[in-house]
């Protein structure tokens, strides 16, 4: 049985009782996970006790492609439910686990413990899928990334369980930040709760200065100016940026780590305007997507500097990265020449 959407929910709130076992699949790991915990603690009222609950992996299947048979049939020492968790890192054992999905699902009598099993992006073609989808006592549920839309619900309803609210401009921009994973987005939500003080405050609400200072971790603002003052072309600004980081102890390190992040988002939005993807395209296909407020400057880099300049200011900060590690130089010298060769360059492209 196949189950999407809100057919989906209903059954993950209250898995009918003949139901043996769940496949979690999709390219969002995050949900799968997530999914998989809610639907562990309706299976067992135990789902962390290591009796009640036996986790096997793909390759414990591969060794002995009759295990996944044997654990479903085993009854348990205690009388509750056992449940059988596996996660599937690939399907080299993916014949044998349809079939022993197979003949449970014909003889559902001698299932004595509860299935779920998370996997990754599972095509149309893959046998786990199409033995869970023919099945009527197994189900699997695709887990894709959530809608702009089902992300800005999730927010909303997570801060105003704690009473936040939060402003329309500042959820828009909040909002692209977290696409791609629930367990990201989840931690995104949690580190912005945190910041306003859990809503011990009445009346707390997020604004937009908030998302700004979270975008990239509220430490690493000042190096994400410094970077933009970089590849923008602005020398003045990126090295008055520069120098008050240092004056406030901030290690060059990681100014350099700031600096190499960029370059390569920088290279794979080039790589990916190289096979005629638009700029707009090739920023939403990164992972996480530029910051709304950073998206006109990031364009503006992306027509200042070519592919192959990029490739050869990366090179150039790895090679840095070797003579900092290595020799008697001083680390806050190195940086600083490297970000006012790179800004130079920079201005005279944008001339």
């Amino acid at each position: 049985m196949k189950l999407n959407g809100a057919r989906a929910d209903a059954f993950l709130k209250a898995p009918p009782p003949d139901s043996l076992g769940v496949l979690f699949y999709g390219p969002d790991q995050g949900l799968c996970s997530e999914r998989a915990a809610e639907l562990a603690k309706h299976l067992t009222a135990s789902p962390d006790d290591p009796f009640t609950v036996t986790s096997l992996s793909a390759d414990d299947l591969v060794g002995d492609p009759a295990k996944l048979a044997d654990e479903m049939a085993a009854m348990s020492l205690l009388g509750d439910t056992r449940l059988i968790r596996v996660r599937l890192s690939h399907e080299r054992s993916g014949a044998s686990i349809a079939k022993t999905i197979k003949a449970l699902d014909a003889a559902p009598q001698r299932c004595a413990a509860k299935l779920i099993i998370e996997a990754g992006d599972l095509s149309p073609r893959s046998a786990v899928r199409k033995g869970f989808e023919a099945a009527t006592h197994f189900t699997a549920i695709a887990c894709y990334a959530d809608t702009q839309a089902s992300l800005a619900n999730l927010v909303k309803s997570e801060l105003a369980a704690l009473g936040i609210g939060i402003e329309r401009d500042a959820l828009d921009a909040f909002v692209p930040l977290l696409e791609g994973d629930r367990r990201l987005a989840r931690g995104e939500i949690e580190k912005l709760a945190l910041y306003k003080g859990y809503g011990k405050e009445d009346g707390a609400k997020v604004e937009l200065a908030d998302i700004k200072v979270l975008a990239a971790g509220a430490g690493n603002a000042g190096l994400d100016d410094i970077v933009f003052d970089v590849f923008g072309g602005n020398p003045l600004e990126a090295d008055a940026g520069y120098q008050r980081a240092m004056a406030g102890k901030l290690s060059p390190h990681s100014v350099l780590a700031a600096l190499q992040r960029h370059l390569v988002r920088l290279h794979q939005a080039a790589s990916l305007m190289g096979t005629g993807q638009s700029a707009d395209d090739a920023m939403r296909a990164l992972r996480p997507p530029v910051f709304m407020m950073r998206k006109s400057a990031f364009a503006s880099q992306l027509r200042i500097w070519p592919e192959t300049a990029l490739a050869r200011a990366l090179a150039s900060s790895l090679e840095l990265e070797k003579q900092m590690k290595s020799t008697g130089a001083p680390a806050t010298s190195l940086m600083g020449r490297l970000l006012l060769s790179l800004s130079a360059y920079a201005a005279k492209r944008k001339r």
